[in-house]
């Protein structure tokens, strides 16, 4: 085949635009072969641009690794998990040493208690101490001085504010006793006072050191009439019976006990609305407290807002309130912190913690 034939078939400007590419290939070639590009290349990297440069690059370095640390906040170390506290660096032997003590009902309240219980090393108690939250109460020192000055008083007639000179009674205990006083119409022997509830026999004796029982007991003799009904399982046709009680208050009497779980105290009687006070006397001439309740607590510290707002005696805003404490302390330890919140209804205390726990 005769190939300039075949060339001379592309017209002038074609067979120039051949030859300028085959110029271009071959000299591109030459250079190829002719020239070093391996030859190093040298930069001055000390001029401004350059380590402004190298500062930037070396902060966002910072930045992310800084992202990618381990973050600590405050926290309570009573309530550790396992996880939590192998996160902050502590073995397997300092964990358990603390769960140990915790089991026994107990908790830390320094840094330094804690360190002693689970021996962690300075070094990570340096490191995690400042992150520690102890509620404030922990660190606020406690005159727990009672006034040591008494008068040999007929118990039936010391007020409240004497009592809580005992050692071991204080406002809602004092509250009480007084309203158990008021309900049975004196106190005339001891086994009447250890009826009051959560009222220890060693508070009692102490009680009688200081506040005498009357000598003429003729006037203040428990009522030995007939055998009384259980007010937590009556009906409304057993209250009924009672002059004063019909059948709109004695189904308020039953609502209201269904709300609590039961009646725990006598005077709870005189929260029922339209429930007179000589009608509760009336009451208690045929009824009493014979079976306690069984109520199920709720866990104040794994409890939602809802739950709580529910409970008896809980409103809206103290439920806030016991949340937003529960919030800043990260857990309640014991219910008497709830006494710390402000506002908290103190008289109804006793009343309360019926429906809590804190484990």
């Amino acid at each position: 085949m005769d190939t300039k034939s075949h060339f001379l078939q592309f017209n002038k400007k074609q067979r120039n635009g051949i030859l300028y590419l085959t110029i271009l290939i071959l000299s591109l070639q030459i250079t190829y072969y002719l020239v070093d590009f391996n030859a190093d290349n040298t930069y001055d990297l000390t001029t401004k641009e350059v380590q402004a440069f190298q500062k930037e690059i070396d902060s966002l370095k910072a930045i992310e690794l800084e992202k990618r640390k381990t973050k600590i906040y405050y926290f309570n170390p009573n309530f550790l998990s396992d996880y939590k506290a192998s996160k902050l660096g502590m073995s397997i032997d300092e964990i358990d040493r603390l769960f140990a003590f915790r089991k026994q009902n107990k908790y830390v309240n320094s840094a330094k208690e804690f360190q002693k219980i689970t021996k962690i090393s300075d070094s990570l108690l340096a490191k995690i101490s400042p992150f520690f939250k102890f509620p404030k109460w922990v660190n606020k020192t406690k005159d727990y001085t009672k006034t040591t000055v008494y008068s040999n008083k007929n118990i039936n007639q010391v007020t409240a504010l004497d009592l809580e000179k005992i050692n071991g009674i204080g406002t809602v205990l004092s509250n009480r006793i007084v309203k158990f006083r008021n309900t049975i119409g004196g106190f005339s022997s001891k086994s009447q006072i250890l009826k009051v509830y959560g009222l220890k026999p060693e508070v009692v004796n102490r009680i009688l050191k200081h506040y005498s029982l009357p000598k003429n007991n003729s006037d203040f003799k428990e009522r030995e009439t007939i055998p009384l009904k259980d007010i937590n399982t009556a009906t409304a046709t057993d209250l009924q019976k009672i002059n004063g009680i019909g059948e709109k208050l004695s189904t308020r009497i039953l609502k209201y006990r269904k709300q609590l779980g039961g009646f725990m105290f006598t005077d709870q009687l005189n929260e029922v609305y339209g429930l007179k006070p000589e009608v509760i006397q009336k009451l208690l001439k045929e009824f009493k407290i014979i079976s306690k309740p069984k109520i199920t607590k709720l866990n104040i510290n794994e409890a939602t807002f809802k739950q709580v707002l529910h409970l008896p005696y809980i409103d809206y805003e103290l439920t806030k309130k016991i949340f937003n404490y529960r919030d800043e302390f990260a857990e309640i330890q014991s219910l008497e912190e709830l006494k710390k919140i402000e506002g908290f209804p103190i008289d109804k205390y006793d009343r309360i913690i019926l429906y809590l726990s804190t484990e």
